[in-house]
């Protein structure tokens, strides 16, 4: 089987209704964000009650994660660190609402912790909501410091559209 620590045997649950086992599991989850602006490498806490329901495994638990968070506007590095909730049902016959328990008795978390780490992370990671950015000529993060304005742009074929923002 494969060496994932979110693979569980629960063979000492099937067939005994109302069986119940607490698991802590502790391992990397792979994610993958647009533009490197998050680094969901860290490991993840599972805390999980594994239940079982006649011939399925109910898995709730919640998750722990950590990750390494880049500004969308001025790239700033941050941690982001959270907990979430996930559950999940298994069967032996699967269908669209569960995931499948193997014929030698195991269950994979890990989709399932994928799917809620993902979907707790930012998409679009922000500092904070206000933040002005980097200046886009000089590259002065606008946060920290003023930009002390460039040369003159009148040669800029958007020029004229400059008097329309102007009050």
């Amino acid at each position: 089987m494969n060496s994932s620590p979110f693979i569980l045997l629960v063979t000492d649950l099937l067939g005994r209704a109302s069986a119940r086992r607490d698991e802590t599991i502790v391992g990397p989850i792979e994610i993958v964000m647009d533009l490197d602006r998050v680094d969901a490498s860290n490991p993840v806490t599972v805390q999980v009650r594994l239940e079982a329901l006649a011939d399925q495994i109910l898995a709730r638990g919640d998750i722990a994660y950590s990750a390494q968070v880049h500004c969308n506007r001025c790239l700033t590095e941050w941690t982001e660190s959270g907990d979430t909730a996930f559950t999940q049902l298994y069967s032996r016959e699967p269908n669209e609402d569960t995931q499948p328990i193997t014929r030698d008795g195991h269950i994979d978390l890990e989709p399932a912790i994928h799917d809620e780490v993902s979907l707790a992370l930012p998409l679009v990671p922000l500092c904070k909501a206000d933040c002005l950015g980097l200046c886009p000529t000089c590259g002065t993060d606008l946060n920290t410091d003023s930009c002390s304005g460039h040369a003159d742009e009148s040669n800029s074929p958007f020029s004229a559209l400059r008097q329309l923002l102007e009050p």
